[in-house]
């Protein structure tokens, strides 16, 4: 295959965006939607949200949709790629980028609470490459979201970071599992947006200094990255930090 026909663009390629509705999902459907994606766009409880999002895709000249499913429930999930079915008659990109971020202490997290994450982060996002690749044909990807912090060590976040580490191992096994019809890559998202309960200037300075690059980044950062990886048909099993090299501090 050669270089022309790894760039160009890809109209009406169909994606499902978990998450897709605020935050860095939303920043990854409308920089689909400028690259001529047909999007699905996920919510679960953001549904003025989602319809803004949509309505935003529609202004773009895109055929956009809203599903709804809670992905704690696993007939929530059967039921949104029904609906997909239905609508866009199949699916050539899976963005897997809902998750939960609850903070736990690590001496009284309770198992409820570190299997609700689980649920959500892992196991969700695993059934999602299953439904999503029963629709796919050659060509397809998935790009899964994790952290960097599953590298690292956060003691407020032990289940979470868990979850995130978790999902890189699945993006691995599924890159193999299921080359080469379909690649599965990982997008690993550094300071790009702080938690909306710490969005403090000081909060913003302190995590800005802690990259090379000298500030955060934003939802674009990343939702570029989710674009390369689905043009880029020569990488599968690569996880991609966005983080302004915080890894190399």
């Amino acid at each position: 295959m050669g270089l022309d026909s790894e760039i160009t663009e890809k109209p009406g390629r169909r994606a499902l965006v978990t998450g897709g509705a605020v935050r860095v999902g939303r920043a990854i459907c409308l920089t689909l939607g400028k690259a001529g994606y047909r999007v699905a766009v996920h919510y679960r409880t953001s549904q003025r949200e989602a319809a803004a999002t949509v309505r935003d895709l529609k202004r773009m000249g895109g055929r956009p949709a809203a599903v709804r499913a809670d992905l704690g429930r696993p007939e929530d999930i059967v039921r949104m790629f029904e609906e997909i079915d239905d609508q866009f008659g199949g699916l050539d990109l899976l963005v897997n980028g809902a998750a939960i971020f609850p903070r736990h202490d690590a001496r009284t997290v309770s198992t409820t609470e570190w299997d609700d994450v689980f649920a959500v982060n892992v196991r969700a996002a695993f059934q999602c490459c299953q439904e999503a690749a029963r629709r796919m044909g050659a060509g397809s990807s998935i790009v899964n979201l994790t952290d960097t912090g599953a590298d690292e060590a956060w003691p407020s976040y032990v289940p979470y970071v868990a979850t995130k580490a978790a999902l890189v191992s699945v993006t691995r096994g599924l890159a193999r599992a299921w080359a080469p019809e379909i690649r599965v890559n990982a997008v690993a998202p550094g300071p790009v947006l702080l938690p909306e309960s710490d969005d403090s200037e000081e909060a913003e300075s302190a995590a800005a200094a802690r990259t090379v690059l000298g500030r955060i980044g934003s939802p674009d950062d990343v939702a570029i990255a989710v674009l390369f990886l689905d043009r880029a048909v020569y990488v599968t099993g690569e996880v991609i930090r966005v983080d302004g090299g915080h890894h190399l501090k």
